[in-house]
């Protein structure tokens, strides 16, 4: 009996410290493939970046700019989560075409790419059965996370947005 209460306390102590090793935060930052975005980016212009977006790229639709309430409201994205920012949108909703340039405050850029995400993956839901021919421009959209840096861009040429991006 006394064998199997010390075997049964060495295993409970054994699975404690092994679930508690398993909570503990990791000092170590390298994420392997995530490489491009820790690069360190300084002095990029987000709202030229988007200017030359809207002004380089073809698009369907006249696009409008969003203000901040606008950004939270439709992009999902908070005036917490950035410095700077320009969005643009179809101002008719007939197409996906937007642009959306972040320059996010410290420790925002997952949240801000989190949130494009969603909205991209709400635009193909949305636009797959509302709109198919648009389908295309959602699935060859543009989304580069550069440091603290976020660009977003649904077009008919993600090759020249990507260019403008860098």
């Amino acid at each position: 009996m006394n064998i199997k209460k010390t075997v049964c306390i060495i295993l409970s102590a054994m699975t404690v410290t092994c679930a508690c090793a398993s909570c503990g935060k990791k000092e170590d930052s390298d994420k392997g493939g995530d490489k491009a975005k820790t690069e360190t980016v300084e002095n990029i212009d987000v709202k030229a970046i988007a200017d030359q977006l809207k002004s380089d790229i073809s698009y369907e639709d006249s696009l409008i700019e969003f203000d901040a309430d606008k950004i939270e409201k439709i992009m999902g994205v908070s005036p917490d989560a950035y410095k700077s920012a320009k969005v643009y949108a179809s101002s008719t909703g007939a197409t996906p075409e937007e642009i959306a340039c972040f320059e996010a405050n410290k420790d925002m850029t997952e949240a801000i790419e989190g949130s494009l995400t969603i909205r991209l993956a709400n635009q193909k839901s949305t636009f797959t059965d509302y709109k198919p021919e648009q389908a295309p421009k959602l699935d060859d959209a543009v989304l580069i996370v550069k440091g603290d840096y976020v660009f977003y861009c649904v077009s008919g040429d993600s090759a020249k947005a990507k260019e403008i991006i860098g």
